[in-house]
């Protein structure tokens, strides 16, 4: 099995539940292995997928459902 990493950069600084919120919605969606954002780089995750199962514009996606804009960066 071979897993793509991307990171979106997010726009706002997100403080702790928005950061909770935010890996679980990326977290959910198919073919998504983790996701994770850093503590000290609130407005950076790192994202690790299936590119067979899942897509990175719909993990980006998904996250702007919680209404964060963002970009994804290292496709």
């Amino acid at each position: 099995m071979s897993f793509s990493d991307v990171v979106i950069h997010i726009d706002e600084n997100l403080n702790a539940l928005e950061i909770n919120d935010a890996e679980n919605v990326a977290s959910a969606c198919i073919g998504v292995v983790s996701a994770h954002i850093n503590n000290k780089r609130p407005h950076l995750m790192l994202v690790a997928y299936d590119p067979r199962r899942g897509c990175s514009s719909h993990i980006l996606g998904a996250v702007r459902t919680l209404g964060l804009h963002g970009q994804l960066i290292g496709l």
